[in-house]
């Protein structure tokens, strides 16, 4: 679990179909293993090199994400699970990528477009993860959310990098997920119990 709070940027030094190589600085401890949010993407570190961490990555991973549009020398936002112990700054965040998303305003009033079927998953005020950043929704209209930078987030994450046109991870609210899940599934039992048809009286040998 992450929190969409950034705590460093790093270098990508290489991508290949199963492994991405990026240079995170010192002091970004990580241990074998260990889960590291990678611009919204949760990945596996299976080694270190100093200061590089080679992540392992899936095909399921680069179909689904941005991440196949990485180059050697291109930003990335970094953040390691959230201990137990730790404080919870964000919002809940999975590192499980659910669309990507297009940039049709960027800088501090950034626009990003999405697939509208992830619309219920979003309300005014309410939270989405861009990129593995932890951000207020400000306005939803059809399918474009408007979203407000701070000059810190500009300044310790790769959002000030973003043009007009780039892909984004989004991660939609992950309680939204839940609620909308169980309103249907409670909604679909409701009406299996309540829709009486011929055929289903058929079913049960009640009309021949």
């Amino acid at each position: 679990m992450f929190t969409g709070i950034i705590e460093r940027i790093g270098k990508v030094k290489s991508l290949s179909s199963s492994k991405l190589e990026v240079h995170v600085g010192h002091g970004f401890d990580v241990k074998l293993g260990d889960s590291v949010c990678v611009s919204g993407v949760c990945l596996t570190a299976s080694n270190i090199n100093g200061e590089t961490i080679f992540f392992d990555v899936s095909h399921e991973s680069l179909n689904v994400t941005s991440l196949k549009k990485l180059s050697s020398n291109d930003i990335v936002n970094l953040e390691r699970a959230m201990p137990a112990n730790g404080r919870f700054g964000g919002h809940f965040v999975t590192g499980h990528v659910d669309s990507v998303g297009t940039v049709r305003k960027a800088g501090v009033d950034m626009h990003v477009e999405f697939d509208a079927k992830y619309a219920k998953f979003l309300v005014d005020k309410g939270s989405v993860c861009i990129n593995g950043v932890s951000l207020t929704v400000n306005e939803v209209k059809g399918n474009v959310f408007r979203l407000t930078l701070i000059p810190y987030t500009l300044k310790e994450t790769n959002l000030l990098d973003l043009k007009v046109g780039d892909t984004v991870n989004i991660e939609f609210d992950v309680l939204a997920k839940y609620v909308s899940n169980m309103l249907h599934n409670e909604s679909t039992t409701k009406e299996s119990k309540t829709s009486l048809t011929e055929d289903k009286l058929r079913s049960y040998g009640y009309v021949k």
